[in-house]
């Protein structure tokens, strides 16, 4: 899992689209989609339900949602 796979998980909830999501984090969209499977994979579950018209979060992946936030905001911090 990287701050990458995370900053993907946020951008793809906010969005509710992939497309977006992408253009979003300046990937390539099928590189987006692909870091996100390979997170589901990793975690053995699914963040995101898709189908042709929408993506929804799942309950956890909303969870892992607010954590990745969490994460991102404390990664940051070593910034500053």
């Amino acid at each position: 899992m990287t701050l990458s796979e995370l900053k993907f998980i946020i951008a793809v909830a906010h969005e509710k689209n992939f497309r977006k999501a992408a253009e979003k984090c300046f990937v390539s969209q099928p590189a987006l989609s692909l870091a996100i499977k390979k997170l589901e994979d990793e975690l053995n579950i699914i963040l995101f339900e898709r189908s042709r018209t929408e993506v929804t979060v799942t309950t956890a992946g909303q969870l892992i949602v607010n954590q990745a936030m969490v994460v991102l905001d404390e990664a940051a911090k070593i910034k500053e």
